[in-house]
């Protein structure tokens, strides 16, 4: 589903059980953007702030609420007059200013809509296009666009679209389309994008390079670059009231980062960036490059096209538009038919789609730790965090470090038998009950001295943390649940297997998001600037695994023979 912030309210895309697309606005007036006091904080009248239009002053507005922060204190809403979540970041500035803590200053207001609306999560199949672009560097037609080529997976079908100075290729055959100008053929693209509404836009960093081209190109010809849009809203692109024309900055656009969506109304995948994290995440290593054709033929087996006319990839780019049509055409189809074969064969985009469902949220929410971990924590949580602030970094000990020389270890070793802990950290989470709420100031059972040795020495110096034990924390819980849900994903994926039934690949990427989510607990916890970051959490849940990993080596060595 389709859940972002446009200028007039949050818009919500959705497809119905006829594949037909269903959208919703729910203005800022309805849903207001908004952030939390303490309860007992004076009330300002006016918040002052600039912008590139001039000054402007708001008007906030306080609630009682029944939300409290960590701490039990009551808190009260904050809201303001234009209600514009544009302007939250001024507001929080200004509070902060006065000495006055905010909580919930951050949160994105279309992710604040998805945690507050869960249930407004429909699943459908999306309406996906492949798509890459070939433009000429330098030359008569320097940074033209010469051929654009997509794939749309509700018809199964390439579409191929390019034009030539003088009308050189009268026919391309039925799935190319030849156009005497570059403004006709990128008409037509923008006309069939318009008529098919895609929801989902996926190409090979064309965050960095193909969008801004396009959207460069669109304006160059005098074509509005907001039709790219379905409500006409793209980052970056707007109507200049002088020039009566529409226009780009430049700067934003050419600065979209990959898990940006500048086209409101439809996602902009990246799959570069989707693929790297997959692959990391397989722990297969590092690719020594994130190149199409590099990965194609790594991970495909699949090598680009090379002209015979042009074997020099530089002489190919400069000429073989217009010398070699044929293999200029095959060679960007190729680009395209690689994204589609990585996708199928790897489910990349599925698996983000699996990890939306699993989490319903936005799905620029679903590609960053702390993004994910927030809005799960927000939905469960019985406290309201604080705004995250930039903050010096705050270190504490993390993981064991082996030193075969000190622990005498080195040399040849025979009749060597390995174990590992299955989710060490999650698992120290759940042994120690640690958790923002179960912090304890009482000794109790669940003790973790932070000092404890990164190495096998004796422990000579303490600095303990205490854990309640009368109930499961937030964190231990997540983690419990997150746990038994993978391992129902698990069991149905083994199922789908064995009948096949083509629900394998379903379940796996299901189970692949649970296990994303959680594993990006610890991290988030121990990130600066991060508003459920507590290094003191941080510290204990690895300072236990160090404890855990230290008393399983001192039970071997008990072993030796």
């Amino acid at each position: 589903m389709i859940i972002d912030t446009v200028n007039d309210g949050i818009l919500l895309r959705w497809r119905d059980e006829n594949r037909e697309i269903q959208s919703k606005k729910v203005d800022f007036q309805e849903f207001p953007p908004r952030f939390y006091i303490r309860a007992k904080e004076v009330e300002m009248k006016e918040v002052r702030g600039r912008d590139n239009f001039g000054s402007f002053t708001l008007t906030p507005k306080y609630r009682k609420t029944d939300f409290v922060n960590l701490d039990g204190e009551k808190l009260k809403e904050v809201t303001w007059s234009p209600p514009n979540p544009a302007f939250a970041k001024t507001m929080r500035n200004w509070f902060g200013r006065n000495d006055i803590d905010t909580y919930e200053g951050d949160v994105p207001h279309h992710h604040r809509y998805a945690v507050e609306n869960p249930d407004f999560f429909p699943e459908y199949e999306m309406r996906k296009w492949y798509w890459d672009m070939e433009w000429m560097q330098g030359g008569e037609y320097d940074e033209a666009i010469t051929c654009i080529v997509r794939y749309d997976s509700y018809d199964e079908q390439y579409q191929t679209y390019v034009w030539y100075p003088g009308n050189l290729l009268q026919d391309g055959g039925d799935d190319v389309k030849v156009f005497d100008s570059e403004k006709k053929m990128l008409q037509s693209f923008l006309g069939d994008m318009i008529h098919r509404d895609p929801d989902m836009l996926i190409s090979w960093f064309g965050w960095k390079f193909d969008l801004p081209k396009l959207i460069e190109r669109l304006i160059h010809n005098k074509l509005d670059a907001q039709l790219l849009s379905p409500c006409d809203e793209v980052t970056g692109v707007y109507w200049d009231v002088k020039k009566k024309i529409v226009t780009m900055d430049k700067k934003r656009v050419n600065s979209y980062s990959p898990t940006y969506q500048p086209i409101k109304g439809r996602l902009c995948v990246a799959l570069d960036a989707a693929f790297e994290r997959q692959w990391m995440d397989s722990q297969r290593g590092t690719l020594p490059s994130m190149a199409l054709d590099f990965v194609g033929e790594t991970v495909l087996g699949r090598k680009k096209l090379v002209s015979e006319k042009f074997p020099d990839k530089n002489e190919f780019f400069t000429r073989a538009w217009l010398e070699d049509a044929e293999t200029y055409l095959d060679y960007a189809r190729i680009d395209v038919e690689l994204l589609v074969e990585l996708d199928r064969t790897n489910h990349i985009t599925e698996a983000v789609l699996s990890l939306q469902r699993l989490l319903k949220a936005p799905f620029d929410a679903c590609f960053h730790a702390t993004k994910m971990a927030a809005i799960y924590f927000m939905r469960n949580a019985s406290w309201k965090a604080p705004t995250g602030k930039k903050e010096v970094m705050r270190s504490y000990d993390g993981a064991m470090v082996y030193d075969p020389l000190s622990e005498g270890t080195n040399g040849l070793h025979l009749g060597v038998a390995a174990f590992d802990f299955a989710g060490l950290y999650p698992s120290m989470m759940i042994a120690r009950n640690i958790s923002w709420e179960t912090k304890s100031v009482e000794p109790t059972e669940f003790a973790v001295n932070i000092l404890t040795p990164r190495d096998f020495s004796e422990t000579k110096h303490e600095q303990m943390l205490y854990y309640k034990t009368d109930k499961l924390g937030l964190l231990p819980r997540a983690v419990l649940e997150l746990k038994e849900l993978r391992n129902e994903y698990k069991r149905l994926m083994r199922e789908a297997r064995e009948t096949d039934n083509g629900e394998y690949a379903k379940w796996y990427n299901n189970q692949m998001a649970v296990k994303r989510l959680s594993a990006s607990f610890y991290g988030i916890i121990g990130f600066t600037g991060f508003s459920w970051a507590n290094p003191k959490l941080a510290a204990s849940i690895t300072a236990s695994a160090r404890e855990a990993i230290r008393l399983a080596a001192f039970k071997a060595k008990e072993l030796e023979i």
